[in-house]
């Protein structure tokens, strides 16, 4: 971690409320979950008190890092209370568990599919339809230092409650066509939140995940994305595919070997590009 890295990271510190990134793209697919959870992993080992508020019924964030608090940790942890119940409960505070130092978890889980069906059926408005999550999200600004949502592609509903308490949007960037599509879709959609309801969310920037290390077509869709969303959209840091990574939602995170550290050494390229970019936004 370089000096400016950590000079950042006091400023984090010292922030009232918990800066919120929500991870996104349109397209199933294309390593959202992957990314939030070691971009929180990584985050945690530098200090961060970080949560990851897993809003994705398929649970996947949840699976992965509960194995890896397995991993740390001897004990067997139950889940007693699943996010829907204490959306319903209009509480959500007893729901976070920890994972290892300066990473919690609020675990999802099937039910949350019901999410939809409950926005409809408690509210009377397209503003309450989008505000349902906000409030019940607001305890947690003054306990962490970042909160990461990781949200499913395909619910526009999660999406809108997501990006109202969000300050920045992360957009992973898998480079093959439907991706690039989704990304696009998705800062629509932004854009359209944005002007209805006066929000403040920014774009922290769009990571490349490379589909294919040995094809031409990922140059190409990075250099598409910087036509289309600017140069200084996109991070220069590129994330190559690496067969680990594949092993982590089975294992959970582990640092035991050469495969694992050179994962966690990519991301925390990652993570410092995203802290440098945080900084950006941070007044002196």
């Amino acid at each position: 971690m370089n000096a400016d890295v950590q000079n950042i990271i006091e400023k984090i510190h010292h922030k009232k409320e918990a800066t919120t990134i929500v991870v996104g793209n349109q397209k199933g697919g294309v390593g959202k979950t992957t990314n939030t959870y070691l971009i929180a992993y990584t985050l945690a080992k530098y200090g961060v008190k970080t949560l990851v508020a897993d809003l994705d019924p398929q649970a996947n964030a949840t699976k992965t890092l509960m194995l890896t608090k397995g991993q740390n940790q001897d004990s067997v942890t139950t889940i007693n209370k699943t996010l829907m119940a204490g959306v319903q409960d209009k509480d959500l505070t007893d729901l976070p568990v920890n994972i290892v130092p300066n990473l919690d978890l609020i675990p999802s889980y099937i039910d949350f599919q019901d999410f939809t069906k409950y926005i409809y059926q408690n509210s009377k408005s397209d503003y309450e339809e989008t505000h349902i999550l906000k409030p019940l999200f607001e305890p947690f600004k003054s306990e962490y230092d970042v909160i990461l949502l990781d949200v499913p592609p395909f619910s526009i509903e999660i999406t809108r409650n997501a990006v109202m308490f969000s300050d920045f949007a992360l957009i992973v960037l898998q480079t093959h066509d439907d991706s690039l599509s989704g990304a696009e879709e998705y800062v629509n959609t932004l854009a359209k939140l944005v002007e209805k309801y006066d929000l403040s969310i920014e774009v922290i920037g769009i990571l490349p995940m490379l589909h294919d290390g040995r094809s031409t077509v990922d140059k190409v869709i990075i250099e598409d994305a910087k036509k289309e969303f600017g140069e200084e959209s996109v991070f220069d840091t590129i994330v190559n595919q690496m067969a680990r990574i594949k092993r982590f939602p089975i294992n959970g995170i582990t640092d035991n070997d050469r495969f694992d550290k050179k994962v966690l050494a990519k991301y925390e390229e990652v993570t410092d590009e995203l802290i440098h970019r945080l900084g950006l936004f941070m007044e002196d």
